[in-house]
């Protein structure tokens, strides 16, 4: 449900911050707002970057949805553990080397104790549990660890991560990963000693080094599998359904009143600089004081048509309304949407426009002072031109 948000405001942003990169960093007042907006902007644009639209909005088989769903409940998961710990467990740091040990129950409550004896206080190593044992809760689960624990400071790290199990395929315990960036730099099997992993790696050895003790197999369930499997077993479809209705009876909308007459309005982006700014390469753009205005410099090639796709009347009116800049790419966004059709609506809104349709956004609507719809915005000359229109023949029991 994010991603219908997030894309909305990032699809547009992607056009415009070419053309407000002078005007958000410039205004008085509002300088530092707006600088936070287009960080928050590119953000969004960096976290979409080959992201896919969710299953569920793809209409995917529902197996598909309880991965999703699966892999969201195993990240809680980890945070359940860490707060059932008496202590906070300390994180490893990012990029280094991490000595990962996979264990289990099925490797004897005294041999684990041991295990974590050695781990504690080594920030370079992460204990690694697939999930609890088969018929058990993870507050049982937790419950036994602790008692493993006690008397243990500072404790260990010490996660359930069954997604880890499935990357490096492993089937038996002990099995040590040593992982960097996302690789295995060395690998053994049926070693319990961390100290013996050091050991090998500060001499330089490489690549999988075999087994060298007894090994035994997982008690654990895993519990990605077990939780896919549950979801899996539930109605899907009531599911979507209902995730579906909560999104749209949330989502807030930018409202506008109705046009009751034609009217135009220009805004002068015109500004003066608080300060110097300057672009992410270093090359200074304006200096405080001087003035501005980006239309200037920048063509804003685009033409925004905004209306209530909840009003058919105001909806007739938009298909006919024309961009004087023929050349400016469309984009239509809605002020509000059928609650009640919810994503369905949408895409017949958008097959019946034939371009896709985006949700006015509170920046949007105050940077061009919007005040009712339907409305073109697009450039003329070096201002820009809001040109409200009012509806001539509303649909029989429309609103106006």
């Amino acid at each position: 449900m994010r991603f219908f948000k997030h894309t909305l405001q990032s699809r547009l942003v992607r056009r415009m911050t070419g053309f407000f990169m002078l005007a958000i960093l410039l205004t008085q007042g509002v300088a530092q707002a707006e600088e936070d907006w287009l960080v928050r902007s590119q953000t969004i644009l960096e976290r979409l970057k080959g992201q896919p639209r969710p299953d569920w909005l793809n209409n995917n088989p529902h197996q598909s949805e309880a991965n999703l769903q699966a892999l969201e409940l195993v990240n809680a998961s980890k945070s359940k553990a860490l707060a059932a710990m008496p202590d906070r467990l300390a994180a490893n740091p990012q990029g280094k080397p991490v000595r990962v040990m996979f264990v289990s129950f099925s490797l004897g409550g005294a041999v684990l104790k041991g295990i974590f004896e050695e781990a504690s206080g080594q920030e370079d190593v992460l204990l690694v549990f697939r999930g609890p044992k088969p018929g058990q809760k993870l507050p049982g689960f937790f419950a036994d660890l602790k008692a493993l624990l006690k008397d243990i400071d500072p404790l260990p790290n010490i996660v359930i991560d069954p997604t880890r199990f499935q990357k490096w395929k492993v089937t038996t315990v002990p099995d040590i990963v040593v992982e960097a960036q996302g690789r295995a730099l060395l690998r053994v099997k049926g070693v319990s000693s961390l100290d013996w992993v050091k050991s090998r790696q500060n001499a330089g050895r490489q690549g999988d080094l075999g087994r060298f003790g007894e090994v035994y197999d997982i008690a654990e369930i895993d519990l990605l599998e077990a939780i896919k499997s549950r979801l899996a077993t539930l109605d899907g479809s009531r599911m979507r359904q209902q995730a579906i209705a909560r999104f749209w009876q949330k989502r807030p909308f930018e409202v506008l009143p109705a046009s009751r007459e034609d009217r135009d309005l220009l805004i002068d982006l015109t500004v003066t600089a608080p300060r110097d700014l300057v672009a992410p390469n270093g090359n200074l753009i304006i200096r405080a004081g001087h003035t501005v205005n980006p239309l200037d410099q920048l063509a804003f090639g685009l033409c925004l048509i905004v209306f209530d796709a909840t009003q058919p009347a105001q909806l007739d009116t938009v298909r006919q309304l024309p961009c004087r800049d023929q050349n400016a790419r469309v984009l239509y966004l809605a002020t509000q949407l059928s609650r009640e059709n919810g994503w369905e609506g949408l895409k017949s809104l958008e097959t019946m426009l034939d371009a896709p349709v985006y949700l006015l956004t509170p920046d949007v609507r105050q940077r061009f002072q919007l005040q009712h719809v339907p409305a073109v915005v697009e450039q003329s000359g070096n201002r820009i031109v809001v040109r409200e229109r009012k509806v001539l023949k509303p649909a029989a029991g429309e609103q106006s």
